[in-house]
């Protein structure tokens, strides 16, 4: 990658500066002003600062003195403070070739700090000033470069964090829907447990009402038992007592009728002889005897 070339015309702008400062300044911003570019060219930065600030403070409408102290900050790479300086000195200055210095100081400040889009409004104005000066047209080459790739960046890093909270909304929504997934499930398993218990105490109470409704037919079976049971007879001796004798008187004859329906008993084999013929014949009674 090309490299940015650096601040602009320190000697000649400080030397620029020495002419000014012998007509405008007093005798102590010019030596102070001669001590900083004394120690800005043996690179002691911070001293020529220090000198460069007690001018601004001697000579404080002076545009040159801020511009000074600008490069030297920048120098120390201290570039927000450099810009500061430098707008300063850009309010202040009356020469052009100073503004256009400045300028072009202000984007190179801009473009370490990566503020791409201040670096190519700097360099524009100072090739404005001074359509010839290659150094500005070379950087501001620099500086569209690196703002296109910045914005390129940024679209990039816009499209992830879109693409990242779609994802992350995404996982949301499939974790909400597993869990009422999982929830819709242990209720279903819970109902079939009631439904499995209710039929389950459905099941025992019908098996309970079908043993109290056995229990309660038996007990109807055995009243009802009971109450056959004492209707009849307890012993044989009254059935001697009520039948007719079984077997007729000597003597007595069988009418035709009675004939007939003996023959009918022993066809069917429904009775013995001895029964029917107890049934057909009935003794009399004897009658008591009577006393003479």
């Amino acid at each position: 990658m090309k490299q940015m070339n650096s601040i602009k015309l320190f000697t000649i702008s400080i030397l620029a500066l020495l002419a000014v400062l012998v007509v405008a300044c007093s005798p102590s911003a010019e030596k102070l002003n001669n001590e900083g570019n004394d120690k800005f060219a043996e690179e002691a930065y911070l001293e020529a600062l220090a000198a460069y600030q007690q001018a601004q403070i001697d000579s404080p409408d002076l545009a040159e003195p801020y511009y000074n102290a600008a490069n030297a900050l920048y120098k120390e790479g201290a570039f927000p403070e450099a810009l500061a300086l430098m707008e300063q000195a850009l309010s202040l200055a009356s020469d052009e070739s100073l503004a256009e210095s400045a300028f072009y100081n202000r984007g190179n400040s801009s473009f370490n700090t990566q503020a791409y889009d201040e670096a190519v409004a700097a360099y524009t104005a100072a090739l404005l000033l001074n359509p010839d000066d290659q150094d500005a047209k070379y950087n501001l080459e620099l500086a569209l470069q690196q703002q296109q790739q910045q914005q390129q960046e940024q679209e990039k890093n816009e499209d992830e964090q879109e693409q990242e909270q779609d994802q992350s909304q995404d996982d949301q929504n499939q974790e909400e829907e597993q869990q009422q997934d999982e929830s819709q499930s242990s209720d279903q398993k819970q109902e079939q447990q009631n439904e499995s218990q209710t039929g389950q105490d459905q099941q025992e109470d019908q098996q309970q009402n079908e043993e109290q409704q056995d229990q309660s037919e038996n007990g109807d079976q055995e009243q009802k038992q009971e109450q056959t049971d004492q209707g009849q007879p307890q012993n044989g001796d009254n059935q001697d007592q009520q039948q007719p004798s079984q077997m007729p008187q000597p003597g007595q004859r069988m009418t035709a009728e009675q004939a007939e329906q003996l023959l009918a008993a022993i066809a069917e084999e429904s009775e013995t002889l001895q029964e029917k013929l107890g049934q057909m014949f009935v003794v009399p009674p004897v009658p008591p005897v009577q006393d003479w």
